[in-house]
């Protein structure tokens, strides 16, 4: 799951991107190639009264994003193999499903 954006509860003035994995892993990654896929869109960014409230929107973030990662159409992408490292390059894919776009990038 990640978030895009200026994140105004901090007040950022710069755009960034903030990934929350959803899996435990038993050893850090630092360092390594992430590869990932855009699969749907959540919710726009708010501006929040309390941190709790962010919080909890996380929480529930957390919630859709897993209950929509077990739908077969989402369960398909876990055997992308350029996602698991087996292909080379960062190319954009232009499937286009109901969530919209979906696309391929590589950050080093």
């Amino acid at each position: 799951m990640l978030s895009i954006g200026f994140n105004p509860y901090y007040k950022n003035t710069q755009r960034s991107i903030e990934i929350h994995i959803l899996s435990n892993f038993e050893s850090d990654f630092y360092g390594a190639t992430l590869s990932l896929v855009i699969l749907g869109f959540i919710r726009p960014e708010y501006d929040y009264v309390s941190k709790d409230a962010l919080v909890e929107d996380i929480r529930e973030d957390i919630r859709v994003a897993q209950r929509s990662l077990g739908r077969e159409g989402y369960v398909a992408w876990k055997a992308d193999g350029w996602l698991k490292g087996e292909e080379e390059g960062g190319q954009v894919v232009g499937q286009v499903g109901q969530t919209g776009v979906v696309g391929k990038c590589m950050m080093e």
